[in-house]
């Protein structure tokens, strides 16, 4: 079953950039969870805090695809090394401004500007798989292995950051994220031979913008939705917990939906599909909408968990197969841009969807927030259907209109 990993792990270089970018991007796992913990801590306001975290994550999300097109052009150690140092400083900044108790406004602008430069390291990482792997089964794999590696974070980064800033040192998540960045994109970006080649000029067919190409663009409304999806899911999961007086085990619930993502990313990589990515796209999106709908009906945390690790299952395979289609349609030179557009669609749609299901959640109930991450991703499963001819590389013949 692991062959197809062994047979990735034996391209030279794959190992070392796969493992630093592990470690360097860290920070999606623990920063947002540790900038509440640690704001709400030092001035007892969790309004505050959750709006330093959205302005620091919505900074991400817009400046994701900005970064990556400066990357695509200039290679990454040269835009990633500068960003880094100041997503670092910023970082400090904002723990001197809060402890110092300086003007609130400087917090937000040093949250703004952290967010702003941290970058996409999972795109970064992806493309370099695209660049060095040669048939669409080690690609495949490549991509399953690193939805795998994003799980394992998001299953133990929020229990870690959590156990040491409530039971250690507020800023724990914080400062454990400076050190991981740090360490990651000193052994991340000096790897030149598997960096992606570059071009400051571009032919004429392929200059533009990478959400003119309609594969594209229809892609990032799908993984738009499938983070409403997961938004929605967060939100009302631990709303259903409280109300069945039981709020701690809210995170057994999540820990499921995570542990079902990363065993089908296991196997998901270790299978030789024959059937076109386009269509494993379509299917994965399709079941995970599907399986969405039970949610709301769970009448306790048991089965609630349960459920969740059956939507799980469906989740890698959604995310693999969406980052196919979207590196099968850019053009190798636009490949980080497009990319970065993933995560920032799914950024968004996480913020869209805790807010909607927020709102559900306190004039209906906690099982009708789950009424949300259902039909957002039903309406994703749709688009991604009706749209599953423009996923096919020959006809979008890989350009971009630019």
């Amino acid at each position: 079953m692991f062959s197809a990993y062994r047979d990735i792990f034996r391209i030279p270089g794959t190992l070392k950039f796969s493992a630093a970018g592990l470690i360097a991007r860290l920070p999606i796992a623990l920063l947002g969870l540790g900038l509440v913990l640690f704001i709400q801590e030092e001035t007892g306001s969790y309004a505050q805090a959750g709006v330093v975290a959205a302005t620091f994550m919505t900074a991400q999300a817009i400046s994701n695809p900005l970064l990556g097109k400066q990357i695509d052009r200039h290679g990454q150690a040269k835009i990633m090394v500068p960003a880094t140092i100041i997503h670092v400083t910023a970082l400090t900044c904002l723990l001197l401004v809060v402890y110092l108790r300086l003007w609130p406004g400087l917090v937000f602008a040093s949250a703004a500007i952290a967010g702003g430069t941290v970058g996409s390291v999972g795109a970064l990482v992806r493309a370099r798989w695209a660049a060095v792997t040669k048939t669409q089964k080690e690609l495949d794999t490549a991509f399953s292995w690193e939805a795998v590696a994003d799980e394992l974070m998001f299953v133990s980064g929020p229990a870690i950051v959590t156990a040491l800033a409530t039971a250690l040192w507020a800023p724990s998540g914080i400062v454990l994220s400076v050190v991981a960045v740090t360490i990651g994109s000193l052994l991340l970006y000096p790897q030149k031979a598997t960096e992606p080649p570059t071009s400051k000029r571009e032919p004429r067919a392929t200059r533009g913008k990478v959400l003119g190409n309609p594969g594209i663009l229809l892609a990032v409304f799908g993984h738009f939705f499938l983070g409403v999806n997961f938004g929605a899911i967060d939100v009302s999961t631990i709303a259903s917990a409280e109300e069945h007086g039981m709020k701690s085990a809210a995170g057994i619930a999540l820990a499921a939906h995570a542990f079902g993502s990363l065993i089908a990313g296991i196997a998901y990589g270790a299978v030789n599909f024959r059937a076109p990515v386009r269509l494993r796209y379509a299917a994965a999106a399709g079941a995970l909408a599907l399986l969405s709908w039970p949610l709301m009906f769970a009448p306790n945390i048991p089965v609630l968990a349960v459920f969740m690790l059956l939507v799980g299952l469906t989740v890698s395979p959604t995310i693999i197969t969406g980052s196919s289609v979207v590196q099968s349609l850019a053009p190798p030179k636009r490949m980080t841009e497009a990319l970065a557009w993933i995560s920032t669609a799914i950024g968004f749609g996480i913020a869209i969807g805790s807010a909607v299901s927020g709102v559900f959640i306190d004039r209906y109930g906690a099982h009708e927030g789950y009424l949300v991450a259902a039909v957002s991703m039903t309406v994703g499963a749709i688009i991604i259907l009706a749209a599953n001819r423009a996923f096919e590389p020959q006809k979008q013949q890989r350009v971009v209109l630019s």
